[in-house]
């Protein structure tokens, strides 16, 4: 496994660009579109990102299985789960990312199978966005 600990590292770091970024652009760019110029014009711009953001949960799939993968390596039964710091930094960061999963399994839960609207539907990418900000700031502190 730890031959392959930089394979992980690089998918890693690539999906949670494209995640991070994806959940910035739409909460920091697009938001004051809809406030500017409008609805019908924000909801142009939204269905053109959505075409291509339909890979996103699958980014996020890699994020949670590369990230799990590189977790092994610092908490596990020999190494101990909260020992050092890093290990407790990385419990958390784990529990964070966990919840954002539990909130896009539940949203994809509500759009596919209820053909209903999330609960979370107006405020989910603004949460997402603190966590994986939070979660940023715990990888570094982490191996700081």
């Amino acid at each position: 496994m730890e031959s392959l600990y930089p394979y992980f590292l690089i998918v890693h770091l690539m999906c949670a660009i494209i995640f991070l970024g994806y959940i910035f652009c739409d909460v920091i760019l697009l938001s004051p579109v809809r406030k500017k110029l409008g609805d019908e014009i924000a909801d142009k711009v939204s269905s053109v990102i959505s075409t291509r953001s339909k890979f996103m949960p699958l980014c996020f799939l890699l994020l949670l299985l590369s990230g799990g993968a590189m977790l092994s390596q610092y908490i596990n039964f020999e190494a101990g789960f909260f020992r050092t710091q890093t290990q407790q930094f990385l419990v958390i960061k784990t529990i964070l990312a966990l919840v954002i999963g539990a909130m896009i399994l539940i949203s994809l839960t509500f759009f596919y199978i209820l053909k209903k609207p999330s609960p979370f539907r107006k405020n989910i990418h603004h949460i997402v966005l603190g966590i994986g900000i939070l979660i940023v700031l715990l990888a570094k502190l982490a191996f700081y």
